[in-house]
């Protein structure tokens, strides 16, 4: 091949990834026909693809739901592929507001969330965010234009304090240890667990806390060192990948059966129970923000069915977070006086919606103060259960705590 050849092939090659990576997808009606546009922000490649696909599915879900019905806001969704790169993430929610796109959404990453947090702010252009859990966003670095639209960290670990207070009498139980990954997410689990502990009144002693790096697969180290002495309770704030990756070395190696193991944020989500299968004892404690069997509900059932329907497999809870995007916004936009995106946003505050992952007689709402969304966490208990391949894991004896501040 001559040197000529072998540059333009690479020209094409470079001219193909371009394209590749600067794509979209976009949903919702034409450019002309919208009230407003959304631009969000997924993985749609690359190791994370999972999520950003099962937001694809649920946007395009709500949005057929939405369209359906008279009154509805009509809207024009932009998804774009972050690849789960912080600098691509900027340089593509930047893209977005020179774009002229009205509102940001999604985000799984808690990191690449407060940078487009700021670009929100800087640029006033309203954010709602759904799939990443840092409560920083709706504490110290909270502004009038961002929503955060799934329980946070600070949520599941209230959920889960006022859990480990609940069986305290039962399990007896006074020694607590935590693993978690080391960078901003696992570090604030452990953060918001010891102060909802506190708040809760609960009395504990700690033991260990361990940190794991960034893409550390192997743990053994770890696990020896909790066999050495277990807690009481073990505290995990891995999730995903590395959460699947630590149970199957703790359960290996007994650890499981030596401590009470919890997660309380993500660790019941489908994700895990799906990739762990018959590897994971029954009566592990675990927890996530949507549940694929709780609530018993016609809204969660046909949810669920719907999703399954399209992709022959079961959703993640990123799915969820990104279908409450959707609602959340025609909720906004059937009571924003005047309907504009100044109405859309000031209807924000105090929103209700109702969301398949609510119980009967609830509906979210979204926090005025906090801007945080005030949603049921259920934690259950794995048991062996059938119709949910691949995984043969559900939950199960739940425990179910409404909003610390429910109104």
């Amino acid at each position: 091949m001559t040197s000529s050849v072998t540059r333009q092939l690479a020209l094409l090659l470079c001219l193909l990834a371009s394209f590749a990576t600067q794509s979209q997808v976009i949903l919702g009606v034409s450019k002309a026909q919208a009230d407003f546009e959304v631009g969000c922000m997924y993985p749609l490649t690359g190791p994370s693809a999972l999520w950003g696909n099962d937001a694809v599915v649920a946007l395009e879900m709500a949005l057929e739901e939405i369209h359906a019905l008279p009154g509805a806001p009509k809207m024009r969704v932009y998804v774009a592929d972050t690849m789960g790169k912080q600098f691509r993430s900027r340089e593509i929610a930047t893209n977005f507001v020179d774009q002229g796109v009205d509102v940001l959404c999604g985000v799984v990453n808690s990191n690449i969330a407060l940078e487009v947090s700021l670009l929100a702010k800087q640029h006033q252009i309203l954010f709602l965010g759904a799939g990443h859990s840092s409560a920083r966003l709706t504490q110290d670095e909270r502004h009038p234009w961002y929503f955060h639209l799934n329980n946070d960290a600070s949520q599941s670990s209230d959920a889960g304090a006022r859990y480990l207070r609940d069986v305290k009498p039962e399990l007896d139980w006074r020694t607590i240890s935590y693993i978690g990954p080391d960078y901003e997410y696992g570090h604030q689990i452990w953060q918001t667990m010891m102060a909802s502990l506190a708040q809760h009144g609960v009395d504990y002693q700690i033991k260990d806390e361990f940190y794991s790096l960034l893409g550390e697969t192997d743990y053994r180290l770890y696990i020896e060192a909790l066999l050495a002495d277990p807690p009481d309770v073990l505290i995990s704030g891995h999730w995903t990948r590395d959460l699947v990756s630590f149970l199957e070395q703790a359960a290996r190696a007994g650890l499981l059966e030596q401590t009470h193991f919890v997660n309380f944020d993500t660790g019941g989500g489908y994700f895990v129970l799906s990739r762990l299968g018959d590897t994971l004892p029954e009566g592990v404690v675990l927890s996530g923000r949507s549940h694929l069997n709780w609530p018993q509900t016609a809204r969660n059932h046909s949810y669920v069915a719907a999703f399954f329907e399209r992709t022959k497999r079961f959703p993640t809870f990123i799915a969820q977070d990104a279908y409450t995007v959707m609602k959340v916004l025609d909720a906004a936009w059937r009571q924003a006086e005047p309907q504009s995106l100044l109405g859309l946003r000031q209807a924000l505050p105090g929103l209700r919606v109702s969301l398949p992952e609510d119980p009967q007689g609830f509906q979210s709402y979204i926090d005025p103060k906090t801007h945080k969304i005030m949603q049921y966490q259920a934690i259950g208990k794995t048991k062996h259960t059938t119709g949910f391949a691949p995984a043969t894991r559900m939950l199960g004896d739940w425990y179910t705590y409404p909003p610390a501040h429910s109104k």
